[in-house]
């Protein structure tokens, strides 16, 4: 009996923590679509609370107030779950930096931000725009900002390692410009002018390889692929890609 009992309460114990992580997910994933919705200053705990289908209360002890709920909102979108496993620790991201052929490389990594950006952006955008109204997300949207410009310095050191990058590139210089090709970029892109997640994976990978690695990589790309440029007046030509 006493074993059956415990047994029982261990039951008990685990769907309660089911629980209540179903509604910290919930409470997150509502406070992040109003704010990408509405804004940050615009949205509050009560609206929160309404499409989370919980109490005020509930928002606070589940997650926070709106500064912890617009961080964490962020922090899920980056890794795609609420669990306390960063992006460089994930088996994905393991995966990618363990291939050691640098296009295949960036190949796998465009792959990786590009799905990560399509949940990212509408948040990151929300930030930004709350970084000039609340000091609380001015800190978070310079710590965020902080952390991908070292994810990048991190993407570099990978391709020094792996072979090295354009001879006339620095290493901050080719950070600067996985720096720049961030989820703004998939936001304008993507959410602004139309274009398919497809089609930005495809110009994201061949602009980082044009870009950060030596010409003989590039050449070696073009004809791996398939695409042979044509050539008008003299001057090649790509395709334009589908979308």
């Amino acid at each position: 009996m006493k074993g059956r009992a415990e047994v029982k309460r261990r039951y008990e114990s685990s769907l309660r923590g089911a629980q209540a992580q179903s509604t910290r997910d919930a409470v997150i994933a509502a406070a992040g679509r109003l704010f990408a919705e509405q804004g940050y200053a615009a949205t509050s705990i009560e609206e929160i609370a309404a499409a989370a289908g919980v109490s005020r209360a509930t928002v606070f002890t589940s997650v926070g107030g709106k500064p912890k709920l617009l961080k964490t909102a962020l922090d899920v979108a980056i890794v795609g779950d609420d669990k306390p496993v960063s992006l460089p620790e994930r088996p994905r991201s393991k995966a990618i930096r363990a291939e050691a052929d640098p296009r295949r490389y960036l190949a796998l990594y465009a792959g990786l931000v590009t799905e990560m950006y399509g949940r990212l952006a509408p948040i990151h955008e929300a930030v930004r725009g709350a970084a000039g109204v609340d000091p609380d997300a001015r800190a978070l949207w310079e710590s965020h900002l902080a952390q991908h410009r070292q994810g990048a310095t991190n993407v570099i050191s990978d391709l020094v390692r792996k072979g090295g990058i354009r001879p006339d590139l620095t290493v901050d210089a080719a950070a600067d410009i996985v720096w720049l090709l961030g989820p703004s970029a998939y936001h304008m892109l993507v959410h602004r002018r139309g274009w398919s997640p497809a089609r930005f994976q495809e110009w994201l990978t061949e602009t980082f390889i044009g870009q950060l690695l030596p010409a003989e990589h590039s050449r070696s790309r073009r004809v791996e692929s398939g695409h042979t440029p044509r050539r008008v007046n003299g001057r090649a030509v790509r395709a334009r890609g589908h979308e």
